[in-house]
């Protein structure tokens, strides 16, 4: 029977004591969660003495950050553990863990089959970068049982690294990997990973920063060929569609899950469903599922020549799929179309119109993205991404109801090249509620106009949450307001 002095840490978190005493908890940590109003370091250093040792033979799944990683891994002797979760590491920390096989993650490296590592690209030391580069081969030759693996960054630099462009074709590495979650910098990052020797793969999701001036070609086609799931997810708009992106999924005849999230540019016309069906469904005859969010952006056409929702959409339906679809115009001869599945289950959305069906509903939104629009949004179009709320709330000292709109699941904003309107939109409560956000990109001088310089309480309750902001230049120093609105930067 434990001694009572044992106990010593029970009773200073409640969430820790739940861990000490009920076993069912031990065989999965995550103290990312379980710390995240405690950020004192004798508690974590007293709950890896007084608990973790105690119950370290139990433990399967551990999720940890930059604050734990070191103490937690410290204590070798974790028999069960395969699946291993850092989260939000700094880039220095991620370089030093990765590039040094005396560390304490090489330790336990053979067991672990499910890895999870997200670091903050936040430092833009030249040594540093050259460091991560080989971050991601690092890993998979140093993790030789790996099942299932998840690779992404935050990144407020202009500049992104090319994690896979010096990658062999066929070194010693984990060749077992069965799912893979990366996020890369450009196409051609995506390109020089299938060349390898993954011969197990069958699942692949990649978001990706660029798709433009990719050199890399394809000449490993059996890995592409046998893909079961395959999900591409770009950031910004692509003018290489039509000559890479085609081109690579006409490759993937086995696919039963195919997910697009595309911004394509430059192109000489729609991408609608008959282009979907005929240059790419049709060489996939496994295909069971279907999801899509394709947005094209800047096709010069006369506003008469517009094509009508049903010839947009037609193909799809006819071949059973859900689908729906909004065009728009502006005057200088530039259409866009928009063709998205329904439900709208994709958790990236971006916005540069307001002309969505009024039966649409994009409840699942985690990420938005508001640009500069041709129609301003609207109240009725937010609600179709919120849920509005009667909340009354303290204007010019008057105490006044008001239609607020809430998005409980938002936890990334992208107001980067929109206008001062949106910003406050967003930000002000009274206006919005963003109890989820974590992730802001916002050009400097409107959030400081917004703001008032950071002392407008109006925007306060939104940005409290804020863990990481990107802004399109840094100044130099922040106010001295800035921390006090965003204490958790």
């Amino acid at each position: 029977m434990l001694k009572r002095s044992q106990y010593s840490c029970i009773g200073v978190n409640k969430k820790l004591d739940k861990l000490a005493r009920d076993i069912t908890f031990t065989h999965s940590i995550n103290l990312v969660t379980t710390l995240s109003n405690e950020h004192h370091n004798s508690i974590l250093d007293r709950f890896c003495l007084l608990i973790l040792q105690r119950i370290q033979h139990n433990i399967e799944c551990l999720t940890l950050d930059s604050l734990s990683v070191d103490r937690v891994l410290r204590i070798e002797n974790y028999s069960k553990l395969h699946k291993l979760s850092l989260v939000n590491l700094p880039i220095e920390m991620v370089c030093r863990i990765f590039n040094d096989e005396s560390s304490l993650v090489y330790i336990i490296s053979h067991q672990i089959t499910h890895l999870i590592v997200t670091t903050n690209m936040d430092n833009k030391d030249e040594h540093i970068r050259k460091l991560f580069k080989n971050i991601f081969t690092n890993i998979i030759r140093m993790f030789m049982n790996l099942i299932q693996f998840n690779f992404s960054w935050y990144s407020d630099l202009s500049y992104s690294p090319n994690v896979f462009i010096d990658l062999p074709s066929r070194p010693c590495y984990a060749s077992n990997i069965s799912c893979l979650n990366v996020r890369l910098n450009d196409l051609n990052d995506c390109i020089c990973l299938l060349n390898t020797d993954l011969s197990q793969l069958h699942t692949l999701v990649v978001e990706i920063d660029w798709i433009r001036e990719t050199l890399m070609v394809l000449n490993n086609t059996e890995i592409v060929s046998n893909l079961k799931c395959f999900s591409l997810i770009s950031f910004d708009k692509i003018i290489e569609y039509d000559t890479k992106i085609v081109p690579l999924l006409r490759h993937m005849s086995k696919l039963e899950k195919l997910a697009l999230s595309l911004i394509v540019d430059r192109r000489n016309s729609f991408i609608d469903g008959n282009h979907l069906v005929n240059d790419i469904l049709s060489k996939m005859s496994h295909l069971h599922t279907f999801i899509f969010n394709i947005i094209t952006k800047r096709v010069i056409i006369e506003e008469e020549f517009l094509p009508t929702r049903d010839n947009i959409l037609r193909p799809l339906i006819e071949k059973g799929h859900n689908v729906d679809c909004y065009t728009d115009y502006c005057t200088i001869n530039k259409g866009q179309c928009h063709i998205f599945s329904l439900p709208f289950n994709l958790e990236c959305m971006h916005m540069f119109t307001n002309k969505f069906p009024d039966s649409c509903l994009f409840v699942n939104v985690r990420h938005f993205v508001a640009r500069s629009l041709w129609r301003p949004l609207e109240h009725e179009f937010l609600l179709k991404v919120g849920q509005e709320k009667k909340l009354p709330y303290q204007q010019a000292k008057y105490e006044q109801t008001s239609s607020i709109i809430e998005f409980p699941h938002l936890t990334v904003l992208d107001l980067s090249g929109s206008s001062l309107d949106y910003v406050e939109q967003f930000l002000f409560d009274f206006y919005t509620r963003l109890t989820s956000l974590n992730t802001l990109h916002v050009d400097y001088e409107l959030l400081l106009f917004a703001t008032q310089y950071f002392t407008e309480d109006a925007a306060r309750a939104n940005c409290l949450k804020v863990k990481h902001i990107f802004f399109d230049r840094k100044p130099a120093t922040y106010p001295e307001n800035f921390r006090n609105y965003f204490p958790l930067l």
